[in-house]
């Protein structure tokens, strides 16, 4: 069964920065997303942490996505909508 309040406890951890960065802070209302939506993608590469790609990877399988890729751009839409 999904834990919604676990699961945004392991977001927030898996993009944790050290102390000494500007922490991000995501609204009450920040929902991980559980579905897939396709449409026209552009490749890009980001460098991290070896254990943020492991908690975004666990992160997604437990959301039911088939790629760490899908679920990272939905969480960044997310994001990016909050930022607004």
């Amino acid at each position: 069964m999904f834990d919604e309040a676990s699961a945004q406890r392991q977001l927030a951890e898996a993009f944790s920065k050290p102390t000494s960065e500007p922490q991000a802070s995501l609204s009450p209302d920040f929902k991980i997303p559980t579905s897939n939506i396709s449409s026209r993608k552009v490749q890009t590469t980001y460098t991290i942490r070896p254990e943020i790609k492991q908690g975004i990877d666990q992160l997604a399988a437990k959301q039911g996505f088939r790629s760490s890729s899908a679920f990272v751009d939905l969480i960044l839409a997310q994001v990016l909508d909050q930022a607004k």
